[in-house]
C-alpha cells in the first residue's frame, strides 16, 4: 500500500488495524505507525516476529499501551526468536491475553484460536456471523471491501473518495451471513 492510500484509509476511522502478510516488512512500516499514532485513537497489528528488533519494539509499545499487537505463533511461520516470545508473554492464556486496558500484547496460537483458521473464508470463529475481520478492509490498491473474505463485495476505491455503503450494510458482521446485505 502506498503512503498516499494509507493516509486516506486512516482518515476514515478512529481505529487502525494494520494487516499483512507481515506488515513489518513494508519499507514504510514505521512511517505508517507514526501516521497512525498521529491520527488514530487505537492501533492494532499482528506480526509473525520475523524481524526480531522490530518485534521487540512493538512488544514494548504494546506493553505500554501505545498500540495493540499480537504475535502469531502457528505451524505456517518460521520459528520465532525466544526473546520475541518472551517480550510478548503476559502470563495469561495464549489467545486474547489482554489482562488489563494498558497491556496490549497478545500471543495468538493456532491451537488455541476459536474455529478453523482459513484465510479468505467467512467461517473463521465460533459465531456463524464472524469473520477474521470486523470492519471494512482497504486493500493495498485502495479497494474497499465488506470484509477480508476473498469474495466479499467491493464498495469502491478509497483513492476515489470514501464510498457510500449500502444502507443495509452492517459493520462487524461478515457480509456473507448478512442476508439483507448479501442479496
Amino acid at each position: 500500500m502506498s503512503i498516499a492510500t494509507f493516509k486516506k484509509a486512516i482518515q476514515q476511522d478512529e481505529y487502525v488495524t494494520i494487516g499483512g502478510g507481515e506488515p513489518t516488512l513494508h519499507p514504510k512500516f514505521w512511517e505508517m505507525i507514526g501516521l497512525s499514532l498521529g491520527h488514530a485513537e487505537g492501533i492494532w497489528l499482528a506480526t509473525n516476529g520475523s524481524v526480531t528488533d522490530t518485534a521487540l519494539a512493538l512488544a514494548h509499545m504494546a506493553k505500554r499501551g501505545i498500540i495493540g499487537c499480537a504475535l502469531s505463533q502457528d505451524p505456517w511461520h518460521d520459528p520465532i526468536d525466544g526473546k520475541v516470545i518472551q517480550a510478548f508473554t503476559t502470563g495469561g492464556p495464549t489467545y486474547n491475553t489482554r489482562e488489563n486496558n494498558v497491556d496490549g500484547r497478545e500471543i495468538r496460537n493456532a491451537d488455541t484460536m476459536p474455529g478453523p483458521i482459513q484465510a479468505g473464508r467467512c467461517d473463521w470463529g465460533s459465531n456463524e456471523n464472524s469473520c477474521v475481520c470486523d470492519d471494512l478492509i482497504v486493500k493495498p490498491s485502495g479497494i474497499v471491501k465488506g470484509c477480508g473474505c476473498d469474495d466479499a463485495p467491493v464498495f469502491g476505491n478509497i483513492n476515489d473518495g470514501y464510498p457510500d455503503l449500502p444502507e443495509n450494510y452492517v459493520v462487524g458482521e461478515c457480509w456473507k451471513y448478512n442476508e439483507e446485505c448479501a442479496t
